[in-house]
């Protein structure tokens, strides 16, 4: 008996939009997540796709309507990447999808996966308007760190008051701050909605932060996605009940 329900636990899967095996959050508790979608500027897609093309990763948590394989990894819509040597996470869109696309319930689902694994801290990026930045600042970038990021690293909120936030840069910095974990909003001012220059920027950054050796800094390298029907990005209503069950049995499925 004891050596079945080893098993099922072993077999057991948590989260509702990015998976993984319940066992699987004792490998991730020491690394670093770092996510970006596509918002304004187009950062942090552009950045992450960056990665995804000049680093080795390992493919391991999966959201989409089909998949394909690349470099290695069986891929799909959002994937969710190791990379072993600096002990990160890199989570993106293999296709630029707006934040604004998609509910407010899909991101906060998504969000609140990515904490469950419980890793030791979490970067997002984005990308804020040039015309947001104070008169005189030299700074290309803004900051927005829970308090708890604040206590372990020390950076300081430099990101102005009364601007809204949305998508997945909103719901991790309020569910973060919530449940006292350390988040970090890595923003770069840009003025263009797709700014390759402020992402070659902020690659520099993560590569600071996340002590990532970055390839090829000076040309972004992109995953050609032409292969993908475009109407992947037109499902994107994403019903209640369909993300109700949280946890599921791989033994369910044999």
């Amino acid at each position: 008996m004891a050596k079945k329900n080893r098993s099922e636990d072993e077999n057991k899967m948590i989260g509702s939009i990015l998976k993984i095996r319940n066992t699987m959050k004792d490998d991730l508790k020491d690394y670093q997540v770092i996510l970006g979608f596509s918002g304004f500027g187009n950062i942090g897609y552009l950045s992450l796709s960056h990665i995804i093309e000049t680093a080795e990763l390992e493919a391991f948590s999966f959201w989409g309507a089909n998949s394909w394989f690349y470099r290695d990894n069986i891929e799909s819509t959002i994937t969710a990447y190791m990379h072993h040597e600096s002990k990160s996470v890199i989570i993106t869109s293999r296709l630029p999808i707006f934040v604004s696309a998609m509910t407010k319930a899909f991101w906060d689902r998504l969000i609140e996966d990515i904490l469950a694994w419980e890793c030791r801290r979490y970067i997002v990026i984005a990308g804020l308007r040039e015309e947001t930045r104070e008169a005189m600042s030299t700074d290309w970038a803004a900051f927005i760190p829970t308090k708890k990021w604040t206590k372990l690293y020390g950076h300081t909120r430099n990101f102005a008051d009364k601007l809204t936030m949305i998508g997945p840069l909103s719901s991790i910095l309020l569910l973060g701050t919530t449940m006292n974990i350390p988040v970090l909003g890595l923003l770069a001012y840009c003025n263009l909605e797709d700014d390759p220059d402020a992402a070659l920027f902020t690659l520099k950054q993560i590569e600071e932060l996340a002590d990532i050796n970055i390839e090829m800094k000076d040309k972004l390298q992109l995953f050609d996605f032409n292969f993908l029907s475009t109407g992947i990005t037109q499902n994107t209503e994403i019903v209640e009940e369909d993300l109700d069950d949280d946890e599921f049995n791989i033994d369910d499925l044999l």
